[in-house]
């Protein structure tokens, strides 16, 4: 029987806060615990802000968590892992510097001999040897990126670290480089053996991995471990390679979009003896990208995962426009398709200020701006300083960023005439139109009345 593979990186009840301006925290990572041990090839997959990059720097060692414990080969870490290397999204060069200074870095204490061996080896494995004495401003992106990859192995890591490593490339040169990292995966001359990657892309997941991890947001934790067995070299056109990325999609959608809509609407919180139903937030877009979310889709049934690839945006931000619309009643998700309602419909053949009447009766009905209205109206002026709307939001929505929130608030208010926002004086009214001379000015927007809370069980 095979020994059991070490243990090289071991994470414990890890979370992580950010300072967010006063005294303001957000929770990034909440209870994280994950191992990573040798021959493992884990990919972090996952919305938009659930963390990824918090955690892989964390296993890093550029990041101390707040709360738990952090271990390299068993011993608690301190500062940065000695056995790890990171590659970047950005690159990261010193433009200064030759492509052979900024691959050396890691190695400057090595006798030249060594050194120039090591750079010779990896120069050659990333096909920039004629590139030696060449500057980053001389590079396409592609091969600052090969520079930032050579710089990352030369140290011969026992765990390469790769964070979105191919999101900035175009799309011929992303995939070269996924193939060349795939090949020293595969290879039995090359170290590298162990690695550990974030990546939006379910089809990159499953083709280097052989764990991905599928993470969930607000805040950041793990939500399904999902193994692959498939062998290297990967054909992302085989069967099996594609029954695990449907899984993922299926995985994906069911933690982004649950088919039951106001099982992710309500939440309870105890306020004494009994229950009442706490807001839920607005995803952080605007009215803008929500219509034409509802005109691209028109009358037909569409794949979350395809609206991505039509909008050309990543999938977490696809997520909260389908969220948005579904929260408004204008989509509903089956499954991980996307389907208009026939209230969507109508908005989507209503002229610009029918569109606005029915946005602004959905946006009515939610709890986010029953308490921002009646917030407003219990003002003696029925003014509201946008710092009191702030401290409200963290109290009602403990895990959110309540700025982001006030401006996606600022933003559908505005936009459906329900408030105005006087950026003088920082306070937040109800909206007055304009009335034309010898008429009287229509009265504000009212809300319906709050509805009863829920029975105690």
């Amino acid at each position: 029987m095979a020994p059991e593979p070490s243990i090289l990186i071991d994470l414990a009840d890890v979370s992580h806060e950010y300072a967010s301006g006063g005294h303001e925290k957000d929770l990034v990572l909440s209870d994280v615990t994950l191992a990573v041990a040798e021959n493992d090839v884990v990919a972090l997959l996952g919305p938009s802000g659930c963390g990824k990059s918090t955690l892989i720097r964390v296993m890093a060692g550029l990041i101390v968590p707040t709360r738990g414990t952090v271990r390299y080969r068993g011993t608690p870490l301190h500062g940065v892992s000695p056995g790890v290397s990171m590659v970047f999204q950005n690159f990261a060069l010193f433009p200064w510097l030759t492509v052979r200074d900024n691959v050396l870095l890691p190695v400057g204490r090595l006798p030249a001999a060594e050194q120039q061996a090591r750079l010779d080896k990896v120069l050659s494995t990333v096909g920039l040897g004629a590139y030696e004495h060449a500057y980053p401003r001389e590079l396409s992106g592609g091969m600052k990126q090969r520079v930032g990859i050579a710089r990352a192995l030369i140290a011969e890591p026992e765990v390469l670290c790769m964070d979105e490593p191919f999101s900035a490339l175009d799309v011929l040169t992303a995939e070269t480089l996924r193939n060349e990292i795939g090949r020293l995966l595969a290879s039995p001359e090359h170290p590298l053996r162990t690695m550990v990657m974030v990546t939006h892309n379910i089809v990159e997941a499953v083709f280097f991995a052989t764990r991905i991890v599928v993470m969930a947001a607000q805040p950041g934790r793990v939500d399904v471990i999902v193994p692959v067995s498939l062998p290297y070299p990967r054909d992302p056109d085989a069967p099996e390679f594609r029954a695990i990325v449907e899984k993922l999609h299926a995985i994906l959608t069911r933690t982004n979009l649950p088919d039951n809509a106001d099982s992710a609407k309500v939440v309870t919180k105890t306020d004494g003896p009994a229950k009442r139903i706490a807001p839920v937030s607005l995803p952080y877009v605007t009215p803008g990208e929500v219509l034409g979310l509802l005109s691209l889709l028109g009358d037909k049934e569409c794949d979350v995962f395809d609206l991505a690839e039509r909008f050309a945006k990543e999938f977490g931000a696809v997520v909260r426009l389908v969220k948005a619309a579904e929260l408004l009643g204008f989509v509903q998700t089956p499954g991980q398709d996307v389907v208009l309602t026939p209230l969507g419909q109508e908005v989507v053949a209503g002229s610009t200020e029918t569109q606005k009447r029915i946005v602004r009766e959905q946006l009515c009905r939610l709890k986010i701006f029953e308490l921002l209205l009646r917030l407003i109206k219990v003002q003696e002026n029925q003014m509201l300083p946008d710092e009191e709307l702030l401290r409200e939001l963290q109290t009602a929505l403990p895990h959110e960023k309540p700025k982001p929130l006030f401006r996606t608030l600022l933003s559908w208010g505005r936009y459906t005439e329900l408030i105005s926002y006087d950026q003088r004086h920082h306070v937040i009214r109800l909206y007055e139109a304009k009335a034309p001379k010898g008429r009287a000015a229509p009265a504000a927007p009212q809300s319906p009345p709050p509805a009863s809370p829920p029975p105690t069980p």
